[in-house]
């Protein structure tokens, strides 16, 4: 942090240049020494200073206490006062004003660094401390806001309803050659405006109409690939783990624009300023009510399909402390934030009946997950299969499963089977690594569960290398992949697969890592 810049205030002359060579032999700055209040004043109007050092007895009308009042009301500027001598009385109306420190002539240039130190430190403190009491306030006024903007739009609404319907209604009666015709007309498109300025407070309440559309989030992700990779410094990478053939999502296109935007952005700040990198992941998943009560954050959320959209970065990562706060309105790690920020992005996913969810660790980036209600009857998962149910890819070879649950095992291998693979599979680690022990020669990919009883995922991994150094490993996990993959070294595994995942999904990962 550069040095300060200081002021001086002294009426004996030598005294006042000693102090500004002590000054700037400690590397401040330093203003004119000034000998009168009054010139002090007129040259703050037009001066930036951090610090004032103040004789209190000056020549003039006005001593070194009123002036530094007149300092502190006026400016904002913390005041030393400067004396060789003092009585009580000057010592208490010194004091009254708000010194930030006090110094008996002569003193040592030490002492004078010293006072000069704390009295910035302090001042800096109450300017951070008045930052954060003002981001608060805000933050308080916002959701208040937020509240109060959603009562009104509806109430609001309701009232533009019979507006409407009767305006309708008299159009309806009145002869079209009547003159008023065109006033009721006029009425009408007033009367719609209000109504899409009423949407428009709905969706900043977290609660609004938007107007949605069909749209595959693959295909709208890859249109705003060289939008976001403009928007990114050279030193911050932007990667793609796109996943195609998803099922449908109900959005409105500029809204989700706005959101991609906005996480990008929040992605970027993380990365703060160092070379890092961002991936954009698509994929969906089937969620059941276990996985969706700790992600409602107020909102009922049903069980299903659901196609997520992921931002991962490289950055400084978070506790659990912050991640806790991040959906407040206005909450920085920062204090300057871009873009929509997490608060109100949150407010246009619950608009669509999405949510959002954040995995991070200090030291170990961030992922946000935005979770978007998949289309009734709109999986394009179906049409990866030929007329007649066949699959439209067919693997070959044969893929070990591993998982100790005996429902995910069934469901995964019939998937598996669909697309032509011969399926062996595992309850545990042990019989895991028997099984590959006979069937090595023909076993193409692992599909192995992190946690399981007995043998971990990370020991039978061990085991698998030992015996086959390069087969390819999918790691199945309910865990993030950030929190499941911490004990495995990058390059260790051919990809993840978190639980529950759906046939489009493990199809797609297997067969990613199979082409690679």
């Amino acid at each position: 942090m550069d040095k300060a810049k200081i002021m001086i205030v002294e009426d004996e002359g030598l005294v006042g240049l000693d102090i500004q060579n002590s000054l700037q032999d400690l590397g401040y700055s330093t203003t004119s020494v000034f000998s009168r209040a009054g010139d002090a004043l007129e040259c703050l109007e037009n001066e930036s200073v951090d610090l004032v050092l103040m004789d209190i007895h000056l020549m003039g009308d006005m001593d070194g206490i009123d002036a530094a009042k007149e300092i502190n009301e006026r400016f904002s500027i913390p005041v030393i006062f400067l004396t060789a001598f003092a009585n009580s009385e000057v010592i208490q109306r010194a004091r009254s004003v708000g010194a930030s420190g006090y110094l008996l002539k002569p003193f040592k240039t030490k002492e004078l660094e010293a006072m000069v130190e704390v009295a910035l430190y302090k001042h800096r403190a109450d300017l951070d401390r008045g930052i954060l009491e003002k981001r608060l306030q805000r933050a308080q006024k916002y959701e208040s806001l937020r509240v109060m903007a959603g009562g009104v739009a509806h109430q609001f609404n309701n009232s533009l309803h019979a507006v409407l319907g009767n305006i309708s209604f008299a159009l309806e009666d009145i002869p079209r050659e009547s003159p008023s015709r065109h006033s009721l007309m006029e009425a009408e498109k007033s009367a719609w405006k209000a109504a899409e300025l009423s949407k428009q407070m709905l969706a900043f309440s977290g609660h609004g109409f938007v107007k949605t559309t069909e749209l595959d989030i693959t295909a709208f992700i890859g249109q705003l690939k060289h939008l976001l990779k403009a928007m990114l410094p050279p030193h911050v990478v932007l990667e793609f783990d796109l996943t195609h053939m998803l099922p449908l999502i109900k959005a409105d296109p500029g809204q989700l624009k706005q959101i991609v935007i906005a996480l990008i952005l929040n992605a970027m700040e993380a990365i703060d300023g160092k070379s890092g990198i961002i991936t954009v992941r698509t994929s969906y998943m089937e969620c059941d009510t276990d996985y969706l009560v700790p992600l409602r954050l107020g909102e009922f959320l049903e069980e299903g399909t659901y196609v997520t959209l992921e931002i991962a970065d490289t950055g400084v990562g978070m506790d659990s402390d912050t991640i806790q706060k991040v959906f407040d309105p206005f909450f920085s790690t920062k204090f300057a934030g871009r873009g929509l920020g997490l608060p109100a992005s949150l407010g246009l996913v619950q608009a669509h009946h999405g949510t959002i969810s954040i995995s991070s660790k200090p030291g170990q980036g961030s992922t946000v997950k935005v979770l978007f209600p998949a289309c009734q009857g709109e999986h394009h998962e179906d049409n990866i299969l030929r007329a007649g149910g066949s699959p439209a890819w067919q693997g070959s070879g044969t893929i070990l499963l591993v998982d100790d649950e005996e429902a995910v095992r069934t469901i995964s291998k019939t998937m598996l089977e669909r697309f032509g693979f011969k399926v062996l599979t595992a309850e545990n680690g042990t019989e895991a690594v028997k099984i590959l022990n006979r069937n090595s020669e023909e076993i193409v990919c692992i599909l192995l569960d992190h946690t399981m009883p007995g043998m971990s995922g990370e020991q039978v991994f061990q085991e698998i290398r030992r015996i086959l150094p390069d087969v390819k490993v999918v790691l199945c996990s309910g865990y993030s992949e950030e929190e499941a993959t911490l004990n495995f070294q990058k390059g260790d595994l051919a990809g993840f697969l978190q639980k529950p995942y759906g046939f489009a999904n493990m199809a797609n990962k297997i067969r990613k890592v199979l082409e690679s």
